[in-house]
């Protein structure tokens, strides 16, 4: 049973002396504004207790129970919240700016338009979290569960989230900008339309992801698996392509222009119509690649891989295919590319004399 004999005007008594609160039961207590700031609570049990309003900021609350708490409007600014629980909480318009979150479980809380700025959730559990409409700038996301999460119209700006799984991560009407999904698994999701401006992908997995018509404005994707991706009509010009596995996919009418494709993979892949004005191919993989009617104006395609690649009716004005290999490749304007240099295959090849 609680303590009946606390409430909000003693509990902030305590505190406002300095005094920790320790191993307290305030279950179902209605707390609502009350005055907390700067508390150390250690295994107080505030399950179901109503804290609306209550101002908590730069309080540390270790091993706390929350479960199910209304925490709405609650000021938790730079609180400190270690192995709490917050399963089906309750913190809609809740500002934790500089929050700090480490080994919490908050499955299916609801942060609904909560202040979430520079917030960090390390090992934090946040299975089927609602975050719709919360405020996410510079949040960090830190090797702990996010699946099923709701991110439905927010705006994530230079967010960070390494090895989150998001294949059940509900994103419509979400534009990430300048985000780190590092790592993170994203294969078979429906992104269709969706803005990811300068958001890196780096090692992210992709595979049979539909991109098509999303922007992708300056992102990288250096080493990322993208096989099998849905890319047709994307938007990504100057977006970074290194090495990334696009074995298969589909990036018919893609703007890739000014974009770096090194040692990228294109085995298969449809290209039919991409824009790719000044791309850098270099030893790129575009065996049995469709090129047809693509823009390679300018394009470097020094030592790329064209076996059975398919180029009818592109534009290869200017283009460099410096030491291609174009065994059974169609190419029917390589007249229009930049001439063999024999000065440079002679200085490739020279040795100094020993």
């Amino acid at each position: 049973m609680s303590d009946a004999r606390l409430d909000a005007t003693a509990l902030a008594e305590r505190v406002a002396h300095g005094e920790s609160l320790e191993g307290l039961d305030l279950r179902g207590l209605d707390l609502r504004g009350a005055a907390l700031a700067g508390g150390v609570l250690h295994e107080v049990d505030l399950r179901g207790a109503k804290l609306s309003r209550a101002d908590l900021s730069e309080s540390v609350l270790v091993g706390c129970r929350l479960d199910e708490a209304d925490l709405s409007r609650a000021n938790l600014h730079q609180a400190v919240l270690e192995k709490c629980g917050l399963a089906r909480a309750r913190l809609l318009e809740a500002r934790l700016t500089g929050a700090k979150l480490t080994h919490c479980d908050a499955s299916a809380a609801s942060f609904e338009g909560a202040d979430l700025c520079i917030a960090t959730f390390a090992r934090c559990t946040l299975d089927e979290a609602s975050l719709r409409r919360a405020t996410l700038e510079r949040t960090s996301f830190l090797e702990g569960s996010v699946d099923a999460i709701d991110l439905r119209e927010t705006t994530p700006h230079a967010v960070v989230m390494v090895q989150a799984d998001l294949r059940r991560a509900q994103l419509e009407g979400t534009r990430f900008e300048r985000a780190v999904l590092m790592a993170a698994n994203l294969a078979g999701c429906s992104l269709r339309g969706l803005s990811f401006v300068h958001t890196q992908f780096m090692d992210a997995d992709l595979r049979g992801c539909d991109l098509r018509e999303a922007t992708l404005t300056q992102c990288n994707f250096k080493g990322a698996k993208l096989a099998g991706c849905r890319l047709t009509d994307a938007h990504a010009p100057m977006s970074l392509w290194i090495e990334a596995d696009l074995t298969e996919a589909k990036l018919e009418r893609a703007q890739l222009g000014q974009s770096l494709l090194l040692d990228a993979k294109l085995r298969g892949a449809d290209l039919t119509g991409a824009q790719l004005y000044q791309c850098i191919l270099h030893r790129a993989d575009l065996r049995g690649a469709t090129l047809v009617d693509a823009e390679l104006t300018y394009a470097e395609l020094n030592e790329a891989d064209l076996t059975e690649a398919d180029l009818s009716g592109a534009t290869l004005e200017r283009a460099n295919l410096h030491r291609i290999v174009d065994t059974d490749a169609i190419i029917p304007g390589r007249k229009a590319a930049l001439r063999p240099d024999p000065e440079l295959r002679a200085a490739e090849a020279w040795e100094p004399e020993l």
